[in-house]
């Protein structure tokens, strides 16, 4: 149903004092999981009392405290309090009515007292985000679900194909690294950008929302020489604590073969030459990592891949050790792709991945892109 225009509101005076008085309203208010769950779990003690004094050896007092635990995953700070007090109140009644031992009741009410402040911590940490109950795990599934979205590679004009592949530090639902593409209309350009966040866990997870977001949507849309540098503004105006993002953008021509690769602080992508059946890395031209300076200028390394030829573009994870400098590691990691050239390519993403220098200890991303 469209929604009402403003002009409709101030004819119906009625329908915008109905709206503004929703608005002050909870949601919690208007679902299942509101005020009438905590309404029927304040029943639901006052019936355990009952039950408790009427047979006294049939239940423990510990029967109240899971009704405070199930208040605090589903209930707002308010319907929690008013639980919390009713099930800690018929806990402390029903000790006093049915006489138990001393040291057991006292223990019980200890318990329900700790239970009771790490739920309300809780509690109140999901209202300032507002959200409750399963919303929050729900939220945090669908920003992981968009970033793997944004992550799937399009399928290529026949005689190209390109792989790609992201593993976090440690098994982590979110990481740190991720990648964005764009195939355009006639399938005659290809760009992909394979961005590394700094720090680990939901601190990056956040930050790589926000930006796979944002070059998700300028990817394509801006011309390629551009990106980083509005990549990079974007960036600055988030104002992240000690935050900043390496990038690598390559844009190839598939009718000619010719790609252009531009680099944010991000390390050099490796190119296999299928003809001499050797490798070269392009680090000519780099610029500062995302968000570290105003307006910096972002030069490219160009060359061309024809058929047997490969680009492979990759996070620090596959290369960096705090024992070795990077140019060790490249030459490592290009050691191992010696196995993809007689193996073939394909599945050579999660092949170079799973063999990273740096384990499951950080996050790892590999582009392979070849010409078949």
């Amino acid at each position: 149903m469209p929604s009402l225009s403003a002009r409709a509101l101030r004819r119906r005076p009625d329908l915008a004092a109905g709206r503004a008085w929703r608005a002050t309203m909870p949601r919690s208010s208007l679902t299942p999981t509101g005020h009438g769950t905590a309404v029927l779990l304040v029943l639901i003690a006052f019936l355990l009392l009952y039950i408790l004094v009427a047979t006294a050896d049939a239940l423990s007092g510990a029967v109240f405290l899971p009704l405070i635990a199930i208040s605090g995953v589903a209930h707002r700070p308010g319907d929690h309090a008013l639980v919390v007090l009713v099930s800690l109140g018929c806990l402390v009644a029903s000790s006093l009515l049915v006489g138990q031992d001393l040291s057991h009741a006292v223990s019980t009410v200890v318990a329900g007292v700790l239970i009771a402040t790490v739920t309300m911590w809780r509690s109140l940490a999901r209202a300032r985000v507002g959200v409750q109950g399963r919303a929050g795990e729900h939220v945090l599934d669908q920003l992981r679900v968009g970033l793997e979205r944004r992550a799937e590679l399009p399928e290529l004009r026949p005689g190209w194909s390109v792989e790609g592949c992201i593993s976090s530090a440690f098994d982590h639902p979110f990481s740190g690294d991720f990648v964005v593409s764009h195939l355009d209309d006639d399938a005659a350009r290809f760009e992909t950008v394979l961005v590394d966040v700094s720090g680990r866990g939901v601190r990056a997870a956040s930050r790589a929302v926000q930006l796979s977001g944002a070059l998700d949507a300028l990817i394509g849309a801006v011309p390629p020489e551009e990106l980083l540098s509005v990549a990079n503004d974007f960036v600055v105006r988030q104002n992240w604590d000690e935050g900043f993002a390496t990038a690598i953008h390559l844009a190839v021509d598939l009718d000619t073969g010719e790609l252009r690769v531009w680099r944010a602080g991000h390390p050099p992508a490796a190119v296999f030459h299928g003809g001499s059946g050797s490798w070269s890395v392009l680090e000519k031209s780099i610029g500062p990592a995302l968000g570290l300076v105003p307006a910096p200028v972002y030069r490219c390394d160009e060359a061309v891949i024809g058929h047997r030829d490969a680009v492979i573009l990759y996070s620090d994870g596959l290369v960096e050790q705090h024992d070795r400098v990077l140019d060790e590691g490249i030459d490592r990691l290009l050691g191992k792709a010696e196995f993809l050239v007689t193996a073939g390519f394909s599945g050579g993403a999660e092949r170079l991945c799973a063999q990273a220098t740096s384990g499951n200890a950080d996050d790892r991303s590999v582009v392979v892109l070849w010409a078949d």
